[in-house]
């Protein structure tokens, strides 16, 4: 019993000045009142030397009817247990209940996540109501905490949707990267272009404006999530331009804004060796909108794969023709010319029409290029060439063999008729060229001329039967050189 109470003791020294007071007067109502008292009724029923030796008598009376004693140790008894009861009322009140109250509530606010709530502070000023303030102060902290992940959280999802967009641009950059160098089509790449730029934002449009350029077929207008009717005259502005809420339309521009509805614009020129092209545009129609510089570099970016994807289209139609093209006269070379002689040789043997050829050679051509030089030889030829190029028609075609021979290939017509066309061509051809004819190195102008299938039925043979009738213009044929 002693250790017990000198433990209790021990703690008490040991617990916070609010709580000690606390426990003191609890136990001291629930067991050293008690205590005192049971003592007292001993010494005083019991042990009677103990009444004598303190003078109890002085303070308590004698009951000397049984009825009196038995009344008062009652009594006694009741107080002993009424004090004793007050005391464990005390502690239950004072320290138990808000214990139990305030670990409940830290309970819900752990299980239901509610850390908007308070736990009620203990009206006494002592440490469970410096314990109700700490745990709210730690719910504040978490709440703000939470607050700053779910800022966090947001942030990071802002950065997902901006990687997001990127792995899309980069995507449709790489699949119209893979159309460029693959050799699609210029409407193809310039639609998944377009298509491409309008996916950017979810709620984009996008636009394009062309000029013709050179030979080149493709459409001028086209529009993703937009209706192309909307599209009229090319702007004459040229960029780059953002219209938002803070930057309206010039003037210019003010017409085509109008147009298509007064969106947010981007307008990129598209351009060729330094020329404007056209022009590639995205929008929206979002309200108080700002566009991010970022944005102006995207669409600088798509157009100017729009420009690449051009450019590529003339370099390739340059290429095919400079694969069929001779490089100095602009007519078609020797490799061409003859594979459309064999084509037109064997529709003619399959309709049973006739196919005829020219073949001019300019005789004394070395020694003039030896007088006066290998500039005056081109000039001369390519005169020639362009003087026949220009005397036929469409659907005959004219070029240069290796051997300085201009070529005519003349689908439908027998000798006769190519005939005719040579004695035309030679009496135009004399005044033309009579400067090189009668120059002091003269050159002399010869045709030849070949059927099929009268002097063949492949084109090797109409091109040795041409070479070997070739004669001087305005002479006549050697023999077997005419029909």
């Amino acid at each position: 019993m002693s250790n017990v109470a000198s433990h209790f003791f021990h703690g008490l020294r040991l617990a916070p000045r609010g709580v000690r007071v606390k426990l003191t007067l609890s136990f001291t109502l629930m067991s050293v009142i008690p205590i005192i008292m049971l003592i007292l009724m001993a010494g005083w029923f019991g042990l009677p030397t103990v009444r004598e030796f303190y003078q109890l008598d002085r303070w308590f009376p004698i009951l000397e009817s049984p009825t009196a004693v038995t009344w008062w140790l009652l009594g006694l008894i009741t107080l002993t247990i009424l004090i004793a009861f007050l005391g464990s009322v005390y502690l239950t009140v004072k320290l138990i209940a808000p214990v139990v109250r305030l670990s409940q509530e830290a309970k819900e606010i752990a299980v239901k996540g509610e850390f908007d709530r308070r736990v009620s502070v203990m009206e006494d000023d002592d440490e469970l109501g410096d314990l109700s303030e700490a745990l709210n102060q730690l719910t504040a902290k978490i709440r703000t905490n939470m607050a700053e992940l779910n800022k966090m959280g947001e942030k990071t999802n802002e950065i997902n949707l901006e990687i997001n967009k990127r792995v899309v641009m980069l995507s449709g950059l790489l699949q119209i990267g893979e159309l460029l160098g693959s050799g699609t089509e210029l409407d193809v790449v310039l639609e998944l272009i377009v298509e491409k730029l309008a996916t950017q934002d979810d709620q984009g449009f996008s636009l394009l404006l062309l000029q013709p350029v050179e030979d080149l077929s493709f459409t001028l207008k086209r529009t993703s999530q937009l209706d192309v009717n909307l599209l009229h005259d090319l702007p004459v502005e040229v960029g780059p331009i953002a219209i938002d809420c803070d930057h309206p339309p010039s003037q210019e521009l003010r017409a085509l804004w109008e147009q298509l509805g007064k969106p947010n614009l981007i307008l990129q020129p598209v351009t060729m060796r330094a020329h404007r092209a056209g022009v590639l545009g995205m929008g929206n129609r979002r309200g108080s909108y700002l566009w991010m510089p970022e944005w102006l570099d995207l669409v600088k970016v798509f157009a100017k794969q729009t420009s690449i994807a051009i450019e590529n289209e003339v370099l390739l139609r340059k290429a095919k023709t400079l694969a069929i093209r001779d490089e100095l006269t602009g007519v078609y070379n020797e490799r061409y010319i003859k594979r459309r002689l064999e084509e037109e040789i064997k529709r003619a043997i399959m309709y049973q029409r006739p196919c005829g050829l020219l073949m001019f050679r300019t005789k004394g051509l070395s020694a003039y290029r030896q007088q006066l030089g290998e500039p005056e030889a081109e000039r001369f030829l390519k005169k020639v060439a362009r003087f026949i190029q220009e005397s036929v028609t469409e659907i005959d075609r004219v070029g240069r063999f290796a051997g300085n021979e201009i070529v005519v290939v003349l689908p439908e017509r027998n000798k006769r008729q190519a005939m005719e066309i040579s004695e035309e061509l030679g009496r135009r051809m004399v005044t033309t060229f009579e400067e090189f004819m009668n120059g002091t190195t003269p050159l002399t102008l010869e045709v030849g001329i070949a059927e099929n299938p009268l002097d063949g039925i492949t084109g090797e043979d109409l091109i040795e039967k041409a070479s070997a009738s070739l004669h001087s213009i305005g002479v006549v044929a050697p023999s077997g050189g005419a029909a």
